[in-house]
């Protein structure tokens, strides 16, 4: 566990010293905060305000861009360049490594949670989740389902190239149609049931929830259904881990 340890720290310390990285992770969502609160915070109807909806929301997107970009893309650049097959020759196995990036991405995701959250505070007067412990507890449930997806889908790409394709397919596809962003009773009644289909949908509604309305025992169904992503993903990507592109 150690060396899982050891790689998660060195990735950890990688992931900082790119300047883009820690814009697109850290500024650019406190930024589409700041934007939708200047177009809609003082028209959101219903029990909750603004940063109920929209703060747990843009966390859960968060999962979304730490998974793809921090986590998937990089590993496929990481096959790409030989760092992979590098580490072929070293007793490192494809858990560790995944378990290692897993750690990283973890640490990463939380950090930028918590600046989220304050700017939420500070800005809107958000006030802590409701259920904190549950919220907590979603969040570790979305990230077992979510990262070891990413891993899966892109280690499936050819090259970095292909592997940023899928990585911004798959975040624009849930950003827009899994209520993240816009409410879904707006939306067309097909898109509706198109939103059901991605997991950002299932995160979002147990986000929500336990931040504002009940603990995470009256979300049983999605926590069964990410928990079920999980579990599949976990398998398709240990399954599937390449040390190298071809």
């Amino acid at each position: 566990m150690s060396t899982v340890m050891k790689l998660a720290h060195l990735e950890t310390k990688m992931f900082f010293r790119d300047r883009l990285s820690v814009f697109w992770t850290f500024l650019f969502p406190v930024a589409m905060i700041w934007l939708f609160g200047s177009m809609f915070s003082g028209s959101i109807t219903g029990p909750f305000s603004f940063a109920e909806l929209f703060i747990p929301s843009w966390i859960g997107v968060n999962i979304v861009t730490t998974s793809f970009f921090t986590l998937g893309t990089v590993l496929a650049g990481y096959r790409e360049t030989g760092v992979l097959r590098r580490y072929q020759s070293t007793p490192l196995q494809p858990w560790k490594i995944l378990a290692a990036h897993t750690v990283q991405g973890t640490v990463i995701f939380f950090i930028s949670a918590v600046l989220l959250m304050v700017f939420g505070m500070m800005m809107y007067d958000l006030e802590l989740p409701l259920y904190i412990g549950s919220t907590l507890l979603a969040l570790v449930i979305s990230i077992l389902a979510f990262f070891p997806f990413a891993l899966f889908v892109t280690s499936l790409a050819k090259n970095t190239q292909a592997a940023a394709a899928i990585s911004s397919l798959f975040l624009n596809l849930m950003l827009f149609l899994s209520g993240a962003t816009f409410p879904l009773e707006l939306m067309p009644t097909v898109l509706q049931y198109v939103s059901k289909v991605l997991p950002l949908y299932y995160v979002i509604q147990l986000l929500r929830g336990t931040w504002n309305e009940a603990p995470i025992t009256e979300y049983g169904f999605e926590v069964g259904i990410l928990i079920g992503i999980s579990a599949v993903s976990i398998f398709l990507a240990s399954r599937f881990f390449r040390w190298d592109d071809r």
